[in-house]
């Protein structure tokens, strides 16, 4: 570990502490008054440390250098990618025949597992697993045999889970929503042990349960199948089935009660409305994205576009291409086009001399004393600081014609 931050350049400061961090470590514990004796703990970084995924990056990516050098020095190109996300690996090939696909992940496979074993790490065979996306009617694929290179023989499944999302081969994310909706419910159903008829929680309190212990676990990975003209009304139909039955509960109402009136009495937005609040609000995070970050290849508008795009970048599609297309990526593009750059007022050449807005448009500003008891002037002045341009970037004026 310590070898590949060296390599990748970092300051000999951190170089130390990561050194110092996972070497000789020890722990105690303390409960109340009482303190335990220390601890031997050298057994490196846990999954659940925060530090976990940022070294398994840096540990891992000499490895992804390797790899992609040997598909490369190959006589036939494998057009084979590899993702890695802390001690899960996806290997991905996009052909059009399966049997052309199973025979460049085999061969990926085989690579791959070669360098790891080269460098003391082992892949846990037990947890292989392989699924095809397509939308073909007759779906018929032979299981993929490993065996030839020390792998199990894995076989399809219908539904695939990575990083607790569901993908289904159609990508419809129908079993995503619906088991998502399922375990929000369920978690509803439990809050009302919390109190009866007599002595219960108040509906301010079950709200506020609502929104913050059941809408994020039902809205798990929503990005992946709301975005514009995707067919959501399986979704929304699931997760208003789910608001209903929070509505009635925060309430107290009747089963026989209209959908809309009772979410309205019990202050909920419609899923949909609410769907689009977070969405818009995860759009605008991307504004702040680094330059070598994967969704700023695939952006064509941005304010940090990315100097070497994809080959899949919205910027080499066409616009008959871009018509047809349906993703998350043409949407965030789209909303990074309204974002306006931020101002800073304290920036170095908004005071320069000959650049500050008062020597270029001299004739727009007039200043006058605080202390002025003239009703007109007073009354410009409140004007003037009602203004739109005023409120969202102050810059200290007095008025502006």
């Amino acid at each position: 570990m310590t070898a590949c931050i060296a390599k990748a350049g970092f300051d000999p400061r951190i170089q130390r502490f990561i050194h110092n961090y996972l070497n000789d470590r020890s722990t105690q514990y303390c409960w109340n008054n009482l303190t335990s004796p220390l601890f031997p703990c050298g057994v490196g970084v846990s999954q659940g440390s925060a530090l976990s995924p940022v070294l398994s990056a840096l540990y891992l990516s000499p490895f992804l250098k390797i790899f992609q050098k040997c598909i490369k020095n190959l006589k036939e190109k494998i057009p084979t990618d590899i993702l890695l996300f802390v001690d899960d690996g996806l290997l991905i090939s996009q052909e059009k025949s399966f049997n052309l696909s199973s025979a460049y992940l085999t061969y990926s496979y085989n690579i791959i597992s070669n360098i790891f074993k080269a460098a003391g790490l082992t892949i846990e065979q037990s947890k292989s697993e392989i699924f095809h996306f397509t939308r073909c009617h007759k779906y018929n694929s032979p299981p993929l045999d490993l065996s030839s290179v020390g792998g199990p023989i894995l076989t399809l499944k219908p539904i695939w889970r990575y990083l607790g999302f569901f993908f289904d081969r159609k990508l419809s994310f129908h079993y995503h929503c619906r088991y998502y909706a399922t375990k929000s419910l369920s978690t509803i159903k439990s809050m009302k042990m919390l109190g009866n008829s007599t002595h219960s929680l108040l509906p301010l309190h079950k709200r506020l349960l609502y929104c913050t212990c059941v809408l994020p676990i039902a809205l798990y990975g929503f990005q992946l199948w709301f975005f514009k003209n995707a067919p959501t009304k399986y979704h929304l139909h699931k997760l208003g089935k789910l608001q209903r039955r929070a509505a009635l509960w925060i309430t107290g109402a009747f089963k026989s009660s209209p959908s809309t009136g009772v979410e309205g009495i019990a202050g909920l937005i419609p899923i949909n409305l609410h769907l689009r609040k977070l969405a818009e609000r995860s759009h605008l995070r991307y504004s702040a994205i680094p330059t070598n970050h994967a969704i700023s290849h695939l952006l064509e508008h941005g304010h940090s576009p990315a100097p070497a795009p994809h080959k899949l970048s919205l910027i080499n599609l066409t616009n008959k291409q871009k018509a047809k297309l349906r993703s998350l990526i043409l949407d965030i593009d789209q909303r990074l086009i309204q974002v306006t750059p931020a101002v800073c007022p304290p920036s170095g050449h908004i005071f320069v001399p000959g650049l500050r807005l008062v020597d270029s448009f001299p004739s727009q500003f007039s200043f006058f004393s605080s202390s002025s008891s003239d009703p007109e002037i007073i009354k410009n002045h409140i004007t003037c600081l009602k203004m739109p341009f005023l409120l969202r970037n102050p810059l200290y004026l007095t008025s502006v014609s």
